[in-house]
């Protein structure tokens, strides 16, 4: 992605506030890839999986590998509505590499983080106690094969944050967030790439 579009996406976003009682926070949006505009945003909470506690433990311990580097987009390939599922905190990597396979027509992006997470401050009390991850759509296949691409009429419905202690080999990810509340799910449009925005706050 260039810099100078990245840029403008993320100048867009600053700019819508978060509420100040949210902990933790979704936004998933489509973009001209010329331009940068957003064209249509949703906003949603999330669940943080019992997996998730397991790498921020790993993170406080001193283990750098288990830091979140990748975000995950879940997609279906459907002329209508797709079918979203219903999450649980006892469901870890495994829904991705076992679960969700078992669907045709489903499939899931592991995407490198864009740029290094973010730190700000919340309000005044607080010295940086933010953490802003962000990640955009790329390539046209799934992890398991299937295509993601406007002429599939590909949809994301789904969204994840993920450690990757062995960055090469994805059975390795362990999930940290994980959404679906709220989703108005997003095509993939000839012309646009899908972009994510996790945010978490310490307070």
């Amino acid at each position: 992605m260039r810099p100078e579009l990245l840029k403008t996406v993320q100048a867009q976003l600053d700019e819508i506030r978060i509420p100040e009682a949210c902990v933790t926070f979704w936004r998933v949006f489509s973009f001209d890839e010329k331009t940068g505009e957003i064209k249509m945003m949703v906003a949603q909470n999330n669940i943080i999986p019992y997996q998730g506690a397991d790498v921020m433990a790993r993170i406080l311990a001193g283990d750098a590998t288990w830091v979140p580097r990748a975000m995950f987009f879940e997609f279906e390939n459907t002329a209508g509505v797709p079918t979203v599922p219903t999450p649980a905190r006892d469901e870890g990597i495994d829904y991705f590499l076992t679960t969700l396979p078992l669907t045709p027509t489903k499939d899931y992006l592991r995407i490198p983080l864009v740029v290094s997470p973010s730190l700000s401050a919340s309000s005044a009390n607080y010295d940086g106690n933010q953490a802003t991850f962000f990640a955009v759509s790329a390539g046209l296949t799934g992890i398991h094969g299937r295509t993601f691409d406007s002429s599939v009429n590909s949809k994301v419905y789904g969204v994840a944050l993920a450690a990757t202690p062995e960055v090469a080999q994805y059975t390795s990810d362990r999930l940290f967030s994980r959404s679906y509340l709220g989703f108005s799910p997003i095509p993939k449009e000839d012309g646009y790439q899908i972009g994510a925005q996790y945010l978490i706050r310490f307070m």
